[in-house]
């Protein structure tokens, strides 16, 4: 049975349950996806652990977008007016120059290109050329959404000086109201009196080239890009925004005329809306483009364009020229930026309410903090996140002087608090100082959420999704269609942002010292820099301190969150401007030791109580024993001496209150069978059934592979499962009755549970083996039983002992249809990720369900007042983050739970081993604990006992 394989494509993006996860950036391979499967050791001893501690949350599936089908028009310049003049006679209209149409039915220009010669006035404006300038020269068959209006008015500045070029500005309004659509729609304007943007496009016409085009007088939009630079460059050319031509299209240029406007694209909803910035006023030539450039700023007459708009009798307030009014009017007509859809997965919010969905479902691992009432300034601008389910990263700053009591998910109806344990600051951490800039806390209880594990490597992703506090309809996917729904909240948004080089943040920490006079120390020994060319519409995103900067890893066939670094310092998430954060891996040692050991060098707040005093083993020392004799460890098992760094239980039983045996020196350790590290030379084992045991996975190969050669050629006979037998009694009237399951690991022993050999108060007389999926040409057996064994200690009130072998009367010959597999037997650790197969009395006979183990604290934890008994383990279902669960079966006792040794090669069905037999637990919920038999727990029981 294969595990279901990253890259498989979702069919129904957003409609199966499987297909339910929330939009981030494809998984990441940083070196991970073919490490081995991970292992849960009885109790945590690694702070590198979350891979295996919530293997069950881990996601398998990646859909992704179909491709878009290509725009019939194009839809970047449907923003730029014609303005012409009509001459007589001949009625020739001379297309003199440009304007940017900013409301339905008004363009906006230089007041130069409102008097023309004579004091004559233009009469006509065309729009919608599409790559060309829609002037006469542009055909039917050129673009078919060419529009072209008469001029009914036109207002000027009043102070407008033709001499000076002063206030040279004005306003056009055509007879007619143009209706937005993708090839014609207004562009917004930028009014804010702070202009950040560093590079910005001049948008200005160009002749074509006769070898480019059939027509050589078609007139060519051109955009080019220019840097800001000093205004001290353009001492010549008056007091606007000088720009300097980015050189690296010189091939190109345009040529500079009045009217020609200065924009910047702006993105919201994976879309860019054009924000006209300014209009051409001077220039100064190099050769044949212009290398200086400035422009008038539009923002300064922003209280005479209002009035404009009044005189001129629009619907246009003040607030219809906010950034997010204008870009939200548009967005349906916008051109998409393909490239952030398609790095996606996940379904991608088509409306704002599923935006606020998405962040109370999936990004409930980041909660607000929350102080005492009264509490003087708290952060409210802080945020923590979780990296397993009782702790939580922040930064120091946002912690002190006071350290908040509780912290709250963010909820607009159902948001829940968890009252904090501790809070522990990094103790070399400096009130105002940027170094170690963070803080650990504990909550009281665990909290069911599935947390962002931390990332502890150098290496970092390309691409990074980064956490902070957006407008729900500016972050969703519109599309062609509008969403009609007005309303907007904040919510958490993940924009994806790269990881920049240092020089990049450093140049950006430079600016910001020089404004607040300071230079704050930060380090790319410690910090991380994240940015993109993208600047987004104002409440797209803003910075939130403790915010995560994250990605999903691939990681052994499966992807989780990881966690890179806590958000400090930025303005809007990295978009535009770069920005800062406090990288995990550099403070790995400390984290370590606070969340691990918790008793290091650390800086409490409101902790009560010093650090819990430790245990240490008993260490027995035996001089007898040297290396590969055999011997009995602490815990009673048989075992042998071998070196301790072969041993899976060194690190634990050290760590342990019982007994060690160390074998004439402490380099030897007594390690009970199943512990010993695979691949590890060991002596013969102690009998023949340990033999056959110990050497499943050799011993039954070629049938295996007889097995994948037979599922070349028919899925249907060879898909049957080769070792699960059902235990039968015969039942009056010669009927067959088949309750309960066991596994085949030797040719004539079968492991099951005490209660399902008991199910009739009598000893079964059947097994059927490899009958479950078999096909009509599968060979499958029936062979009678011969004994039953049944644990001594079993007591079925509690089902302690819960364990039985069943003896065949003859041993079976192994074929590809039915054979023995193996018997997990370590006893420190389990798969991270086990199969249970659930036996059903209706068809299909089988269904498999993922099982995950617990650490056995944990597992106590939430069994609160029930016990967790020799031999037993806790399991939980499979919850992958993207998957909705509908319902949670019910599992029968016995039910085998198996792992799969998977080969180089996934398609080969190789080893199968029995992990542990499911005893009892509730199915009301998909987080309810299921109690299970650890089978390793009883190897040398079953090994004693097979005859």
């Amino acid at each position: 049975m294969m595990w279901l394989k990253l890259g498989v494509l979702c069919l129904l993006l957003s409609i199966s349950s499987y297909c339910d996860g929330y939009s981030t950036l494809f998984p990441a391979d940083l070196g991970l996806a073919d490490e081995d499967e991970p292992l849960m050791p009885r109790e945590r001893d690694d702070f590198d652990d979350c891979y295996a501690r919530y293997n069950r949350y881990a996601r398998t599936e990646a859909e992704s977008l179909d491709p878009f089908e290509p725009y019939p028009e194009p839809r970047e310049n449907g923003h730029v007016a014609a303005i012409g003049l009509t001459r007589k006679p001949g009625n020739t209209i001379d297309w003199l120059c440009m304007g940017t149409l900013i409301w339905e039915h008004i363009v906006l220009t230089t007041a130069h290109c409102t008097v023309l010669e004579g004091n004559a006035e233009p009469d006509v404006v065309r729009l919608g050329g599409g790559h060309y300038f829609p002037d006469s020269s542009i055909t039917p068959a050129d673009s078919e959404h060419v529009i072209e209006r008469k001029v009914s008015a036109i207002v000027r500045h009043p102070e407008f000086n033709r001499s000076t070029g002063q206030n040279d500005i004005a306003l056009i309004k055509l007879d007619q109201v143009i209706r937005a659509s993708p090839s014609v729609a207004p562009a917004c304007v930028w009014l804010y009196n702070d202009i950040p943007f560093s590079r910005m496009e001049s948008v200005g016409r160009s002749k074509l080239q006769a070898e480019r085009s059939r027509s050589p007088e078609k007139t060519e939009i051109i955009n080019e890009m220019y840097f800001q630079r000093n205004k001290k460059k353009c001492a010549n050319l008056g007091a606007g925004i000088c720009m300097e031509r980015n050189r690296t299209n010189g091939n190109e240029c345009s040529t500079a005329a009045r009217g020609d406007m200065l924009q910047r694209r702006l993105v919201h909803n994976f879309a860019t809306s054009p924000f006209l910035v300014g209009l051409l006023a001077q220039h100064s030539s190099e050769g044949s483009c212009a290398t200086l450039r400035s422009y008038t700023p539009v923002n300064q007459y922003r209280d005479w364009l209002i009035e404009a708009m009044e005189q001129l009798e629009t619907a246009a307030t003040r607030s219809s020229f906010h950034p997010v009014a204008c870009a939200l009017r548009y967005v349906h007509v916008r051109p998409r930026i393909e490239g952030l859809l398609y790095e996606r997965i996940g379904d991608i919010p088509r409306f704002g309410i599923g935006v606020e969905s998405d962040d109370e479902r999936y990004i409930n691992y980041v909660v607000q903090l929350v102080w005492p009432p009264g509490t003087p300034n708290p952060r409210n601008d802080c945020v923590a996140t979780h990296i397993d389910q009782r702790t939580l990263l922040t930064l120091a700053e946002c912690v002190l002087p006071v350290s908040p009591t509780a912290v709250r998910t963010k909820h607009r109806y159902r948001s829940q608090s968890y009252e904090i344990a501790d809070t522990v600051v990094h103790p070399e951490y400096v009130p105002g100082a940027p170094q170690n800039n963070i803080a650990v806390i504990k909550l009281r209880s665990r909290v069911e959420i599935v947390p962002a594990c931390p990332w502890l490597y150098p290496v970092l992703p390309d691409r990074v999704d980064y956490t902070g506090i957006g407008r729900t309809n500016l972050n969703n996917f519109i599309a062609d269609t509008q969403d009609q729904d007005g309303e907007s909240h904040p919510a958490f948004v993940q924009p994806a942002v790269t990881t920049l080089p240092w020089s990049v943040c450093g140049h950006f920490l430079a600016n910001l010292a020089a404004r607040t006079q300071s230079m704050p120390e930060f380090s790319e020994d410690e910090h991380l820099c994240f940015g993109d060319e993208h600047w987004q519409v104002p409440d797209g995103c803003s910075l939130l301190k403790g915010a995560p900067v994250q990605r999903y890893v691939v990681r052994a066939g499966g992807f989780m969150k990881y966690l890179f670094g806590l958000s400090q310092e930025g303005k809007f998430c990295g978009l535009g401007l770069p920005s800062v954060a406090v990288g995990l891996a550099p403070h790995a040692a400390w984290l370590r030791s606070v969340i691990l050991n918790d008793g290091d060098s650390r800086k409490q707040i409101g902790a009560t109580g010093g650090p819990p005093k430790g245990s240490s083993p008993l260490i027995f020392i035996n001089p007898d024993l040297k290396r590969s004799d055999e011997c009995t460890d602490g815990r009673g098992s048989l075992g042998i001496c071998v070196p301790h760094e072969e041993c899976l239980s060194t690190r634990e039983q050290l760590r342990s209150d019982g007994r060690v045996t160390l074998c004439t020196s402490g380099s030897i350790i007594c390690c009970a069978w199943g512990d010993i590290a695979r691949g590890q030379t060991s002596p013969s084992p102690v009998n023949p059934v340990q033999a056959e045991l110990d050497g499943c996975e050799d011993r039954y190969q070629a049938v295996r592979e007889e097995r994948y050669r037979g599922l070349q050629e028919s899925e249907e006979d060879y898909g049957n499962l080769a070792s699960v037998a059902e235990i039968g009694w015969t039942m009056s009237g010669g009927k067959i009755s088949f309750p309960c399951s066991g596994f085949l690991i030797t040719l004539r022993t079968i492991v099951t549970t005490a209660r399902c050999v008991e199910s009739f108060g009598r000893k079964p007389t059947v097994a059927r083996i490899g009958s479950i999926g078999a096909g009509d040409r599968t060979n499958y057996l029936l062979p009678p039983i011969r004994r039953v064994t049944v644990h001594d200690d079993y007591d079925e009130s509690s089902g302690l002992h819960n364990i039985a072998l069943i003896t065949l009367s003859e041993a079976i010959t192994a074929t590809a249809f039915v054979h023995p597999s193996c018997l997990w037997k370590n006893q420190t650790h389990l798969p991270a990720r086990t199969q249970l197969l659930l036996l059903r009395d209706f068809e299909p006979r089988i269904t498999t369900h993922f099982v995950h183990p617990m650490y056995y604290s944990e597992c106590r934890e939430r069994l609160e007042d029930a016990e967790l008994l020799d031999g037993q383990i806790c399991m939980l279902r499979d919850a992958p983050e993207s998957k909705f669960i509908v319902s949670t079966p019910c599992f029968s006792t016995g039910s085998i739970i198996m792992w799969e040794n998977t080969t180089a090669n996934p398609e080969i069905i190789d080893a199968m081993y029995l992990v542990g037999l499911h005893s009892h637990g509730d199915c009301r919920k998909n987080d309810d604990v299921q109690l299970a038999i650890r089978v390793s727990d009883y190897y040398d029981w079953i090994v004693s006992n097979i005859k």
